[in-house]
């Protein structure tokens, strides 16, 4: 199964120089674990729900003042709308990382989250059950 089968389509994306603040309302309004962070509509980093509550937790005086790029992952891992799932879960194993921006070409056209490969994973396990009990 490609990546492109099973990503999020929903991108939800804000610039470098929002406000750590005003991301937390705008995930918390898209109901998104995960922020692209832009400069001049280009990818320039990647802030997920972690950054932000370590942000707020570190000084709550810096959460009001910080921006995405004083806490955004940069330089950002991708991975091809074309490969398999297992090369999802090999690159998030290799860097940690739980949320990775899809690419075809230069263009992100979604993201695949941890979450999304457990639901895979438990769909597979499920068809393979069923299929096993035939």
């Amino acid at each position: 199964m490609i990546v492109k089968n099973f990503m999020t389509s929903i991108i939800v994306t804000a610039d470098f120089e929002t406000l750590v603040v005003d991301a937390a309302k705008l995930m918390a309004a898209e109901n998104v674990g995960s922020l692209v962070v832009t400069r001049k509509d280009v990818l320039a980093g990647m802030v997920t729900r972690r950054d932000v509550i370590a942000a707020q937790l570190l000084s709550d005086e810096l959460y009001h003042s910080q921006t995405l790029e004083d806490i955004m992952v940069s330089p950002v891992v991708t991975i091809s709308h074309d490969a398999d799932l297992g090369q999802a879960i090999a690159v998030m194993n290799q860097t940690g990382r739980r949320h990775l921006p899809v690419m075809e070409g230069d263009n992100i056209i979604g993201l695949v989250s941890s979450s999304d490969i457990i639901r895979v994973l438990a769909t597979v396990k499920l068809l393979a059950e069923g299929a096993s009990q035939d």
